[in-house]
């Protein structure tokens, strides 16, 4: 009988949650940033406001993009285990033709 009650719990909370910008473990993936240039001294902060202004732009925007490209753009940036906001939001921007300018960053993450 608890599985009939949680079902319909299940359905009305997934729709609500799909609209929510995921959370992405961007301690972990700026822990690991590396400078572009020997004149940055602070990759890591670098990353962290890089990514923080990123999230912010995202949860400005997230609504409108589909839900099928939301996800992909999530999945996509999991490869190769550090998730970034920045990647999401250039992926989204990119497959819409979005012709905003793209945040330039100041660091580079491992394997890009």
């Amino acid at each position: 009988m608890l599985r009939y009650l949680a079902l319909p719990l299940i359905l009305v909370v997934t729709p609500v949650m799909a609209d929510e910008v995921p959370r992405l473990d961007i301690q972990s993936t700026c822990k690991a940033a590396v400078a572009l240039d020997a004149q940055d001294k602070s990759p890591q902060a670098n990353c962290m406001r890089d990514e923080t202004a990123a999230r912010d732009d995202l949860a400005k925007q997230w609504a409108s993009y589909s839900e099928p490209l939301r996800k992909r753009c999530v999945e996509e940036t999991g490869i190769g285990g550090y998730p970034s906001y920045v990647e999401v939001l250039t992926c989204l921007q990119t497959a819409t033709g979005n012709t905003q300018p793209t945040r330039q960053t100041t660091y580079r993450r491992p394997g890009r």
